[in-house]
This record gives structure tokens, C-alpha cells and sequence, in this order.
């Protein structure tokens, strides 16, 4: 028997896996969508040194992925998976440590792209929430901590899961807080009110007095711009 046939064919596997990878997001990159406010913009160009630099940084990184994998269960240092569910299982692992290492070189495409400050910004910031968003962690079939719960639970946890999604399904909106807290009239006002300037980055809203008189210099409130400006 040839001892060098498994590395082979898993040398093989590796090309096939990141070469692939490598190719669908710089694909994805000169095809990406800047926003209304950019509808002729061309294809993004690459400086070709970074984009070099970043495709071998990117190919050596992997090649110890590939390897730790294959010798055990790769380590992963981000707190996302850093619970025990994720260190005890290596296909989990591996996972997670292909999602870091595709994070940090689709960061680095968006940092190697050749425009201006405005639009690098708006690249890096949607790479980062996709980013965030394609996360195992959010998805049950790569989640070891999810698995591991269901797990212990005898199922309890999905079928928790599954109530809460058709709850809010039902209401129309994802459930952030208990919302039998607040009662209008109590802790919650609804106030008549109506938008008398705005630009792009904000919304000025005028609401109408409850009294009779009010001061002559308004109250400016002015909200985190995480919130949403109609609910104060």
C-alpha cells in the first residue's frame, strides 16, 4: 500500500475546497452591489501586490487548517466558539476555523481595494455584517453548542426554538424583550408628531404639545443611532 495515497488525495481535497473559495470571493467582490448611490460604478479593482500577498497568505493559512485537520481538532480562538461543545467536536472546529479564516481574508480583499475612502468603507462594512451573519454559530446544523443542548435536553431546546420562531411569525416581528412590560399610558407615550427636516444620515422630528404652553427653545433629544429614533 502507497502511504503517501491518503495525503495525496488529501492534498487533492484541498485544492479543489480553497482553490474554489478563493475564486468565488474575489468573484463575488468585482460583482458587488455599492448601493443606489453608485448604480454605474465599474467593476472594483485590486492593488495586485495586496491582492498577491493576501491570495499566498491565504493559501498558507489554509494549508495548516488542512493539516491540523486532519492530525485532530484545529484550534480556534474567537468567543464565539470557544464553549467545550466546539473544542470536543472536530468537524465543529474545522468549521469555525475555515469561517475565521475566510473572514479574515475577505477583510483583507476589502482593505486591498483600489477607491475611495467613502466607498472601502461601505465595502468593509457590508463584508463585516455579512460576515457576521454566515457565522456556524448561527446555524444549527454547525452549531456544537446548539447540538450539544439539544442533545441534553432530549430535543426540549429545538422545540423551544421552534415556539419561539412561530411566535414571531405570528406577530409579525422577531421578539427582542418580554413586551407585556409596557403599557401606553404607563411606561410607553404615543405622541402626534411629524418629520420637518431630514438627510441621509437622520430624521428631525417635531411632536406636537400636550399643553397649552411650552418654552419658547425646544428640547433637542437626540437617541442612539443604534435605536430606532421613533421610539425614544
Amino acid at each position: 500500500m502507497n502511504s503517501e495515497s491518503p495525503w495525496a488525495d488529501s492534498a487533492q481535497q484541498f485544492q479543489q475546497i480553497f482553490g474554489q473559495s478563493w475564486s468565488q470571493a474575489l468573484q463575488s467582490f468585482q460583482k458587488m452591489d455599492l448601493g443606489a448611490s453608485a448604480p454605474a460604478a465599474p467593476q472594483l479593482q485590486f492593488s495586485p501586490s495586496k491582492l498577491q500577498a493576501l491570495q499566498q497568505q491565504y493559501l498558507d493559512e489554509a494549508k495548516q487548517l488542512w493539516a491540523q485537520g486532519l492530525q485532530g481538532t484545529p484550534e480556534v480562538k474567537d468567543r464565539r466558539f470557544s464553549g467545550e461543545g466546539w473544542a470536543s467536536n472536530p468537524v465543529a472546529a474545522f468549521s469555525a476555523a475555515a469561517y475565521l479564516l475566510n473572514a479574515r481574508t475577505l477583510m483583507g480583499l476589502a482593505d486591498a481595494v483600489e477607491s475611495d475612502e467613502k466607498t472601502k468603507a461601505r465595502i468593509r462594512f457590508g463584508v463585516e455584517q455579512w460576515m457576521a451573519a454566515m457565522a456556524p454559530s448561527n446555524f444549527l446544523a454547525f452549531n456544537a453548542e446548539a447540538q450539544k443542548k439539544a442533545i441534553e435536553t432530549k430535543g426540549e431546546s429545538i422545540a423551544k426554538g421552534m415556539q419561539n420562531l412561530l411566535h414571531d411569525i405570528t406577530q409579525g416581528h422577531v421578539s427582542m424583550t418580554d413586551e407585556s412590560l409596557f403599557e401606553v399610558g404607563r411606561n410607553v407615550a404615543t405622541t402626534e408628531g411629524a418629520v420637518v427636516f431630514e438627510n441621509e444620515l437622520f430624521q428631525l422630528l417635531e411632536y406636537k404639545p400636550l399643553t397649552a404652553k411650552v418654552y419658547e427653545r425646544p428640547f433637542l433629544l437626540v437617541p442612539p443611532c443604534i435605536n430606532k429614533f421613533y421610539i425614544l
